[in-house]
């Protein structure tokens, strides 16, 4: 869950964050090839908790339900969920990020 409550799936799969040749690539995937098109539309309940991948304190924040009678589908969009955290340390100087955007 995003801290606008808007519920995003992040992911540690290898298609949506990987390093090659010395570069790290995030990349956002359908949601669809992952669950298939009608679950993302209709009846289908994405519980993140069941998996241990929830990231959320609040449980309730772990899962999504599609329903094309009340409008609600699940986010269409998957990306890389990437920590740091206990990874590195910098006590002084500077980290520099290069960054490109992408296209559309």
């Amino acid at each position: 869950m995003a801290r606008n409550n808007q519920f995003e799936w992040t992911t540690a799969f290898d298609n949506n964050s990987f390093v090659q040749d010395g570069t790290m690539y995030i990349v956002p995937t359908l949601t669809e090839e992952y669950l298939g098109q009608e679950a993302i539309t209709n009846g289908y309940t994405l519980n993140l908790t069941v998996d241990g991948t929830c990231t959320s304190d609040n449980v309730t924040q772990c899962g999504a339900v599609s329903n094309s009678s009340l409008g609600t589908i699940i986010n269409p969009v998957m990306s890389a969920r990437m920590t740091t955290k206990g990874k590195a340390s910098v006590k002084y100087g500077k980290v520099e990020v290069t960054a490109r955007m992408p296209t559309g």
